[in-house]
């Protein structure tokens, strides 16, 4: 008998780069500076309003290659 839950999280679509530095990264962080550069740059998607940096949280979520992000979400 195989038992299939769902979980539902509701993610903010926006949080702040300095916020997204501190819940995403363990150990070695990048540079808030370099998390903009990869704002600007496209490698992480987010936008630039009134001087402020925000990561789309749901987009870095769906999109992300980490395998343990991966195994947490796959249904068997």
């Amino acid at each position: 008998m195989k038992v299939v839950s769902q979980v539902t999280v509701r993610l903010p679509r926006l949080i702040e780069a300095s916020e997204y530095r501190k819940l995403r990264y363990v150990g070695s962080k990048p540079s808030l500076q370099q998390l903009k550069k990869w704002i600007e740059e496209g490698e992480i998607i987010g936008e630039v309003t009134g001087g402020m940096y925000f990561v789309d949280v749901q987009a870095a979520v769906m999109g992300s290659n980490d395998p343990l992000l991966a195994q947490m979400l796959r249904i068997d």
